[in-house]
């Protein structure tokens, strides 16, 4: 995870107590150290997690944050490390998921897994309590198998160079959409993702667009100085990284679906 507001579960917002002013009354507020805790009871270890950015103490109290957890009973799968990633906040942004995601130990990269591939749990504070956290957390791990069934799948999926390029310009315009113009999204940055299997390439990309570092070329609107319209122009500049929380969980979603679609084997 590739941000500034790095937090344990014993630190804001996860230790909030109160809810932000506003919301309903039928909100069940649970602080996520004590969600956290339920999830460590069934096997899960924290491992990491990151907060979305506030502006003010109330704001960042309340945030939205993601949690990644690690379970020591699950093998590794060819150098990847299967978790599970918790998405919760106390301000009503989102509701509380948990679902899975994949650690590459080799570059400290994490991947959130398509809920829809392969499946989360979903719940609306309004019906959160413990002990569907821990029936979810158990699942989870039940159904890790599944997640390690797409690794190496997708390991065993060759990918020619047309492909791999079509594949990570789809996943470049998830972040920066038609805007878009070029980018070197395929360039191994270690030994080991020299590969053409789509794990690989796809691994290659995410890491790309997810913590840049590499040139990209995009459009812009030329304007008068009433602000019309008037034409286009192209500018190159580094890409940054994607530094908030929730920002990141969803665009990751979003590139695992787009490259679900070439596994076809």
């Amino acid at each position: 995870m590739y941000s500034t507001n790095c937090i344990t579960p014993d630190s804001a917002p996860c230790t909030t107590l109160t809810q932000i002013e506003g919301l309903s009354s039928r909100y069940s507020h649970i602080p996520t150290s004590t969600i956290v805790q339920t999830i460590r009871e069934a096997g899960w270890e924290f491992a990491s997690g990151t907060a979305r950015a506030g502006r003010t103490p109330e704001r960042i109290a309340h945030a939205a944050h993601v949690l990644r957890f690690s379970n020591p009973n699950l093998p590794q799968v060819g150098g990847n490390r299967i978790e599970a990633v918790l998405l919760n906040s106390h301000d009503g942004s989102t509701a509380f998921e948990l679902g899975f995601g994949v650690y590459r130990i080799a570059c400290a990269n994490g991947l959130v897994v398509r809920t829809a591939t392969v499946g989360s749990v979903r719940l609306v504070h309004s019906g959160l309590n413990l002990d569907n956290v821990f029936n979810a957390a158990k699942s989870l791990a039940d159904r890790a198998p599944e997640v390690a069934s797409t690794i190496e799948r997708w390991s065993g999926t060759q990918l020619d160079h047309d492909l791999a390029l079509q594949m990570s310009s789809r996943m470049a315009r998830a972040r920066w959409g038609e805007r878009f113009v070029e980018a070197d999204l395929l360039t191994p940055r270690r030994g080991e993702d020299t590969r053409s299997d789509l794990w690989t390439v796809f691994n290659r990309a995410q890491e790309s667009v997810i913590r840049g570092g590499m040139e990209v070329t995009l459009t812009g609107n030329r304007r008068n100085e009433v602000g019309e319209i008037t034409g286009t122009y192209e500018s190159t500049r580094k890409a940054t990284a994607i530094r908030g929380a929730l920002k990141q969980m969803r665009l990751n979603q979003e590139l695992f679906a787009i490259a679900s679609e070439y596994a076809w084997n």
